[in-house]
């Protein structure tokens, strides 16, 4: 097979119980990290990455049962005999990596893991048979896999005590999909501790990431304050950016948005027919006066009949609270007295004839959702 070598570099991430060398990234030129918009991608985003991870049996005299990772280059095979990288001509399009881990620490820790060795799968039956097994896994980022698998073989010494938001997040979702939250507990405490960001006060894609951190970890007063940010600065559905956000949470976030924004057009709607019927103000100028005003300003707003529908897209719960505030009352002089139009003139000022003591009690803010109503099946979908 004519095919021309190249020299590459073989790197191994110790994951052994022994101190190792520092955590090194596969060759290849650094790639700035592109700015992302708002609401517009998935969490984690897609990687295109395969790794195999191989599971062996700790017997008292296997050699070398310690964690570690090989990287696959590219234009590279590996060859699980010779432990040796042979060139090729096919041009790999992805990295490969190959993870040798314990079976034992991967069963005891995650119920996912355990099912695949032990439940009567092909993996197990090879496992059971000849002590090892490689399970290929896909999409998943090297980084954030590796702190997991470090994290569940009690290598505390080469996990990382400070994280990204983004790493977090893809820490958190590889836990949830293996389901070994438990394990990760410790160091989820230091990592959401030592997060340099805290939750954005709009509403972005680095919100969604908090809710999801907020639930998984299930942090009570930040689930509450993220729920109430989200709701109420929302011009949209709320969606879960592709992470593993349960839909009832996200259900419920949508149904009591949209219910606050309905409750805000029912005053609204309210009040200007109680002007129009004069069953508000205190009197056939105050309700005439007010009627216009607030017709004139609901027009101005696109609010008048039939204005916008649920889901209400392109409108915030805030920002229609802060429309409504800004209305402007307007002002006119009448008699003293309501029974004679010779008394002297003086500003009206009745209960009535001001928007800011009809809408001045609004909230600007939608009340955050409570874990406690989820504890029932949190966690699942």
């Amino acid at each position: 097979m004519g095919t021309s070598k190249k020299a590459k570099k073989k790197k191994r991430k110790n994951l052994d119980p022994e101190p190792a060398p520092p955590i090194e990234e596969p060759i290849e030129d650094p790639v700035a990290e592109p700015v992302e918009e708002p609401s517009d991608e998935a969490v984690p985003e897609p990687v295109q990455e395969s790794t195999g991870i191989g599971f062996v049996d700790e017997s008292p005299d296997s050699e070398d049962t310690g964690p570690y990772e090989r990287p696959i280059t590219e234009n590279s095979i590996y060859n699980q005999d010779s432990k040796q990288q042979y060139s090729c001509d096919e041009d790999l399009t992805e990295r490969n990596f190959r993870i040798q881990v314990s079976a034992k620490h991967l069963t005891l820790a995650s119920p996912v893991f355990k099912k695949i060795l032990t439940g009567g799968w092909k993996e197990s039956i090879t496992y059971l048979q000849k002590g090892s097994v490689e399970i290929t896994t896909e999409g998943w980022d090297i980084e954030a896999l590796l702190i997991l698998l470090r994290v569940i073989h009690c290598q505390n010494h080469h996990v990382p005590r400070k994280l990204t938001l983004e790493m977090l997040a893809k820490v958190a979702v590889l836990a949830d999909f293996y389901e070994c939250k438990e394990a990760v507990g410790f160091f989820a405490d230091i990592w959401m501790k030592a997060l340099e960001e805290k939750p954005p006060t709009t509403y972005c894609r680095d919100l969604i990431i908090w809710l999801w951190l907020s639930w998984f970890f299930e942090l009570p007063r930040y689930f509450q304050d993220i729920t109430s940010t989200a709701m109420s600065r929302s011009y949209g559905w709320i969606n879960n950016l592709d992470l593993p956000i349960p839909d009832r949470v996200l259900e419920s976030m949508n149904s009591h948005r949209q219910q606050a924004i309905d409750n805000i057009f029912l005053l609204l709607h309210n009040q200007h027919e109680a002007f129009l019927s004069g069953s508000r103000g205190c009197g056939f100028e105050c309700s005439s006066m007010m009627y216009g005003a607030l017709t004139k300003q609901m027009q101005s707003n696109s609010l008048l009949s039939p204005g916008p529908v649920a889901p209400f897209l392109g409108l915030s719960y805030k920002q229609l609270v802060r429309k409504l505030l800004s209305f402007q009352s307007p002002q006119w002089y009448g008699p003293s007295s309501r029974y004679s139009n010779h008394s002297p003139r003086y500003l009206h000022n009745c209960s009535d004839s001001s928007f800011a003591s009809l809408f001045g009690t609004l909230n600007d803010d939608i009340e955050g959702l409570t874990l406690q109503t989820f504890e029932s099946g949190h966690g699942a979908a």
